[in-house]
């Protein structure tokens, strides 16, 4: 498994191609912006993206959603949650003093207990809101993508509509603290 982060946006947003490297199959985890950008690194790994799973649906997270999705032709998956997020994304975007498109149509929903498979490696769907009413963070072997639940040294912010600290809190010490002390986040 190789995982490459490429930063996005003006907000510097992590974004992650998850691949498999035998089959070259590919996941785009949370395409925030730079679209080109993403896309470069996919051709430089000689990815074959199979889907983009995001792990919540603020606009930093959701603005190359839809150029992927053309480019590759591939799904777009969220928790369901997260659908009131994702359909205010382009207002939330405003209050930011920036601009987006539409948001992208969603193909399928995940939920907690599910898996999302990149050639022979699966991701586990682990449900995790605090930060957003639809969080999820993706873990794998050894490693977890956790979203905006984990910060450096701190935790996703709470003063965004949808966001709570308690559950946040709770989030963290049920699905992420549980996780192998040896996790990569």
């Amino acid at each position: 498994m190789q995982i490459e982060l490429v930063v996005t946006g003006p907000i510097q947003e992590n974004c992650y191609i998850v691949m498999d490297e035998a089959t070259r199959e590919a996941l785009i985890v949370d395409p925030g912006d730079d679209a080109p950008k993403i896309m470069a690194a996919v051709a430089r790994l000689n990815a074959r993206p199979t889907a983009i799973v995001n792990t919540h649906c603020h606009f930093d997270h959701v603005g190359a959603v839809e150029a992927i999705r053309r480019a590759y032709d591939i799904p777009f998956y969220i928790h369901p949650q997260d659908q009131a997020v994702l359909e205010n994304a382009a207002a939330a975007a405003a209050r930011f003093g920036m601009t987006m498109t539409d948001p992208p149509r969603v193909d399928r929903f995940i939920r907690e207990g599910e898996t999302v498979a990149i050639g022979a490696h699966k991701l586990a769907v682990r449900f995790t809101p605090g930060h957003c009413p639809g969080h999820i963070v993706l873990a794998g072997d050894g490693f977890v993508m956790a979203g905006d639940v984990l910060f450096a040294g701190s935790v996703g912010r709470t003063d965004l509509p949808g966001a709570r600290w308690d559950v946040l809190s709770q989030s963290i010490k049920t699905q992420v603290l549980t996780l192998p002390d040896a996790t990569v986040v």
